[in-house]
């Protein structure tokens, strides 16, 4: 299900760069046991992590988050990028699992993307076409150009990060933009303060995405929760120092994974998974040595 609740039609994908996951490691290798899961530094620049929630109201589980940054040799950002196939037959991609992507794009760490369509039946299955329902920007490359962008982080050439909101001319501003994701506007992160507009956010729990910025430091944020509130997950990230922000896809689409050569932690999916989505946002960095766990 994604965050508008549509399981068939809708899927929610998602410097230093960090990272938060929260939910179960359905893939195993990452537990998170007291002194378990203090901070490494997994890649050259990726800092991982994670904590256990206290059952609540808003939410339960695990905490996973990696830290990344930007400034720090060899770091690339992926977004995934239009599919020639799909685009030939009137859509924009094919659907994928997260650990296909991670193996072939040779991706450190990986989140789902945007909120998406596809012409799948009850069950998502890879290979099905798919459109995004919101913007993405692949090496200068945009899936779909409107007016109607609603919030959109975006990367330039020299990986500096940047959030455009909706009262912003962002068509305008397309050329400089390499890199980018956007989702459905609110709930949002701005400034270090969620929701600063005082619009209502939904407080149910349920599997949630989201993504994050500091500008001036070039950090990236990016957050996945099993089992919590869109407040409480973007609260998380302006705790561990994201300013601004906002929600990718959420529901069966939530997924987060590890690239082979890890330092200290096992490769393969944290969190979901199993569900094929549309559009995923990675990060590629060196490795470090000799890993610590096979």
């Amino acid at each position: 299900m994604g965050y508008f609740g549509n399981p068939i039609n809708f899927v929610l994908v998602s410097g230093v760069i960090g990272l938060v996951v929260l939910g179960g490691a359905a893939g195993g290798g990452y537990p998170c046991s007291d002194g378990d899961g203090m901070p490494k530094e997994i890649f050259g620049g990726v800092t991982y992590g994670c904590e256990r929630l206290a059952p609540g109201r808003q939410g339960k589980g695990l905490v996973y988050w990696v830290r990344v940054d930007l400034t720090a040799p060899g770091i690339e950002v992926y977004v995934t990028p239009k599919d020639p196939t799909a685009v030939s037959l009137g859509w924009q991609y094919r659907l994928r699992r997260i650990r296909d992507v991670v193996d072939k794009e040779d991706l450190a760490v990986a989140i789902n993307g945007t909120l998406f369509s596809a012409n799948s039946g009850w069950i998502k299955l890879p290979g099905d076409l798919a459109n995004g329902a919101y913007a993405a920007v692949s090496d200068h490359i945009v899936s779909r150009v409107s007016e109607d962008y609603k919030y959109l982080l975006w990367f330039d050439d020299q990986l500096t990060p940047h959030l455009w909101q909706p009262n912003q001319p962002v068509v305008a501003e397309l050329p400089m933009v390499k890199w980018g994701i956007s989702g459905p506007g609110v709930p949002t992160l701005i400034d270090g303060v969620v929701s600063p507009s005082g619009r209502a956010i939904p407080s149910n729990p349920d599997s949630r995405t989201a993504i994050a910025i500091d500008g001036p430091r070039k950090l990236l944020f990016l957050a996945v929760g099993e089992n919590i509130s869109p407040r409480l997950i973007l609260q998380k990230l302006a705790n561990i120092g994201a300013r601004d922000g906002m929600l990718l896809d959420g529901g069966n689409s939530s997924s987060m994974a590890i690239g082979k050569d890890a330092k200290g932690v096992s490769a393969g999916v944290v969190t979901g998974g199993w569900q094929p989505v549309a559009t995923y946002f990675g990060i590629r960095a060196q490795r470090l040595g000799n890993k610590l766990m096979p």
